[in-house]
């Protein structure tokens, strides 16, 4: 039975319900960086952050725990009486600033931004200006995708 099915039941003040909210976002956010730590076992990054050594069965066992965890989220929110906030980010958007970042990074490994790094050969800055600019002609394509069909 929730709040407003009851109302006997102890109603939580606006701040403590918006710390009740932001306290399960933030559990849920860290659930999300356990999940991609999962994951990046599997992915095919150039430069993996972690070593893949988890077991199959720890995995498993650990993902039922995450939807368990989420779900006891939800509940208390519910049970409490506690609206959830939609979002407010765009997917799309915010893939598209992402990949802005990652243009701007690319960029700055050109010979004109490298040179503060110390003096460069003609060579060392011919092979800069390439990496920069293939980099660059790789996020640019991936930034013209369609974001809609």
């Amino acid at each position: 039975m929730t709040p407003l099915e009851d109302p006997g039941a102890a109603c939580l003040n606006e701040n403590q319900e918006r710390r009740l909210r932001i306290t399960c976002q933030h559990i849920d956010r860290l659930l999300s960086d356990i999940e991609n730590i999962l994951n990046s076992a599997a992915s095919r990054a150039a430069f993996p952050r972690h070593a893949a050594d988890v077991t199959p069965k720890f995995r498993i066992s650990l993902e039922d725990y995450i939807r368990r965890i989420r779900m006891q989220l939800r509940i208390a929110l519910d049970t409490a009486g506690v609206p959830t906030e939609m979002p407010a980010i765009s997917a799309s958007r915010a893939i598209q600033t992402t990949l802005l970042y990652v243009e701007v990074a690319a960029e700055e490994l050109a010979p004109r931004y490298m040179r503060g790094y110390g003096p460069l050969s003609d060579p060392a800055a011919a092979r800069l200006e390439s990496i920069a600019n293939d980099l660059g002609n790789l996020v640019r394509q991936a930034q013209a995708v369609p974001v809609h069909n």
